[in-house]
């Protein structure tokens, strides 16, 4: 998959996320007593991480034609890992 292909999907993902995140905060917000901490605890580590792939994303766009593969499929990897636990979270708070 070449760069814009890869840019394109990554930053569609990460917008989708952001509005998913935004929900997922209001809903914690809504909660009482401990849930609503763990929950805002656990969103608040969902959005560092978030921010943390649009870093490296970002980064990833500028590397040299050699390296471009090898980053790709870290940004990816990456990616998977972090949207594993999203979608958890996001089932978890909308159950």
């Amino acid at each position: 998959m070449d760069r814009h292909e890869t840019k394109a999907r990554v930053e569609a993902q990460i917008n989708e996320w952001k509005t998913n995140l935004d929900v997922m905060k209001a809903k914690a917000a809504a909660a009482t007593g401990e849930a609503k901490v763990g929950l805002q605890e656990n969103v608040g580590q969902l959005q560092k991480q978030l921010d943390g792939l649009k870093i490296r994303a970002a980064k990833t766009w500028d590397v040299a034609d050699d390296a471009w593969d090898t980053n790709r499929k870290d940004l990816e990897l990456a990616w998977a890992e972090w949207e594993v636990r999203a979608k958890q979270a996001w089932r978890d708070l909308t159950k």
